[in-house]
């Protein structure tokens, strides 16, 4: 009889253990099929994102906005449903480029864009050009690894654009690195 019971009990568990293997190989899968429809389908999007964000960061954000809309004329116009080019505006640019941005990115990546996204819209006074800088470098290092698999610093990027990188500017970029990875990954308002 007791052996019975251990005989029932070990395929009870076998089955338990059969069903979550089954799941979450589906899953993977699913998620692997997903990454791969992606990676495949958005190449040059993913580019010109990746690129965007770079453009912010080693040359200006207007610059880099006004290049875009160059570049992209006819699928802004297409997205925003209007006839003109000069009917383009910056908002505009923007929203394609917030879109493009959230089908191809992690949700880490994400994040960083809506705090990015929140620091520019922010008062001339308040804003923070170190504090913008820093979080269009995690989007590049976050989008370089989501596209590419390859792991870049924040830091590494910031050394190539600042020259004058102290001690202090060093500090404060290490607090955000600690700031906003909490915000990112523990702290939710909702």
């Amino acid at each position: 009889m007791e052996t019975n019971i251990i005989t029932i009990i070990q395929i009870l568990v076998t089955i338990i253990v059969a069903f979550i293997t089954a799941f979450l190989t589906n899953s993977n899968e699913r998620k692997k099929q997903t990454t791969v429809f992606f990676k495949q389908e958005g190449i040059k999007v993913q580019q010109e994102i990746l690129n965007f964000w770079c453009s912010i960061l080693f040359n200006d954000y207007q610059t880099s906005i006004n290049k875009y809309i160059n570049d992209n004329t006819e699928r802004i116009m297409k997205e925003n449903n209007i006839n003109e080019p000069n009917e383009i505006t910056e908002t505009m640019a923007i929203i394609v480029v917030q879109k493009d941005s959230y089908m191809y990115s992690s949700k880490s990546t994400i994040k960083y864009i809506g705090n990015y996204m929140q620091e520019i819209f922010k008062e001339r006074e308040k804003q923070s050009l170190m504090k913008q800088m820093f979080l269009v470098s995690k989007i590049i290092a976050n989008m370089k690894y989501d596209f590419t698999g390859e792991r870049t610093s924040a830091m590494d990027l910031l050394k190539i654009k600042i020259n004058d990188l102290d001690r202090n500017k060093k500090i404060k970029i290490y607090w955000y690195e600690i700031k906003y990875f909490f915000i990112t990954n523990y702290i939710r308002f909702n």
